[in-house]
């Protein structure tokens, strides 16, 4: 179970008001970004199906920014061969055809997902799925409850009961942001009364000691893999935590032994339908320790060079979708 801890608190200030205008104002500026490059490719194909009626695809949300070139890929699509039209739409749900049985909705986002249309046909994870994956907090209860532990870090309670090093993660931050390696309980409490973790949830994991990351992407119906690619990082350091400027050194390799099985078993309780991305390492005894599981499609799908296994992941989330 994850357990929940808050930072120190920093005294107020005008720099702290200011460091939260900063916050809301970039984050404002980045979604008007992303509403911007979504706007500048085409949001409706059309293309005469050579194999069956045809499926209308309505890709549901505006995603992040580098994907809207291959979304928007004519190519792609028509290699498909029985699609008819896609359409990108923002998420809202009177955009999506009703009552059509060849209309797929693909959310985007693992928000998009959680608001599309009830009746809706595709590869959709349910509501109790997206809770249970949606943030850091829920998934460790949820791998508690359901005696999943050993396939995931452990997690300490207090600074007390940490083993050193050890991860400490905010809780409400995502990607590499708000997580770094304390080696002493010196510097936790140094990280903990910084201006990212001050006052702030954060939770502690035991540190996997490995340079290689792995992030498998995977179609899966039922908590079963019906297709992955999963790709490995090299870091510079067995305790080097991934982020844009670590992550230089990046291959498709094949996924380790005995991986698919655990991830089938995390997701089996949910019994997961749609894309996913599982983040890993792999411990001593080369079982994989799961980060975490994002319940949507992963970026690095979405570009240029993987377009010939996008094409793969979209040809298996159609077949499966009902």
């Amino acid at each position: 179970m994850t357990i929940v801890l808050t930072g120190p608190e920093s005294h107020p200030s005008s720099s702290n008001f200011c460091a939260a205008f900063v916050r809301t104002w970039k984050t404002l500026r980045y979604r008007i970004g992303e509403l911007r490059t979504f706007r500048r490719f085409e949001r409706r194909l059309t293309f005469t199906p050579t194999e069956g009626q045809g499926i209308r695809v309505i890709l549901y949300g505006i995603p992040y920014g580098d994907w809207n070139a291959m979304l928007a890929d004519a190519d792609l699509w028509q290699s498909l061969k029985r699609v008819s039209e896609v359409r990108r739409v923002p998420a809202f749900g009177f955009l999506v055809p009703r009552g059509d049985d060849r209309t797929i909705v693909i959310p985007m986002k693992a928000e998009h997902a959680a608001s599309v249309p009830a009746g809706s046909h595709g590869l959709l994870p349910d509501k109790r799925a997206l809770e249970a994956l949606g943030d850091k907090q829920q998934f460790g209860a949820y791998v508690a409850r359901n005696g999943l532990a050993a396939h995931c870090p452990a997690t300490y309670s207090s600074a007390d009961e940490a083993s050193f090093p050890c991860v400490v993660k905010r809780l409400d931050l995502s990607g590499s942001v708000g997580v770094e390696v304390a080696n002493s309980r010196a510097e936790l409490e140094t990280i903990l009364r910084s201006k990212i973790f001050a006052g702030r949830p954060y939770f502690l994991q035991a540190a996997v000691a490995s340079p290689v990351e792995y992030a498998s992407f995977c179609i899966c119906d039922g908590g079963r893999l019906l297709w992955q690619w999963t790709f490995a990082s090299t870091m510079t350091g067995p305790l080097v935590i991934k982020s844009e400027e670590t992550d230089k050194n990046l291959q498709t390799v094949g996924m380790p032994a005995g991986v698919q099985e655990q991830i089938e078993q995390v997701l089996a309780p949910i019994a997961y339908r749609g894309p996913c991305v599982v983040n890993y390492k792999l411990d001593a005894q080369g079982r994989a320790r799961i980060f975490e599981i994002n319940p949507r499609f992963g970026g690095s799908l979405l570009q240029r060079p993987q377009v010939a296994l996008l094409r793969e992941a979209l040809g298996h989330l159609l077949d499966a979708a009902r």
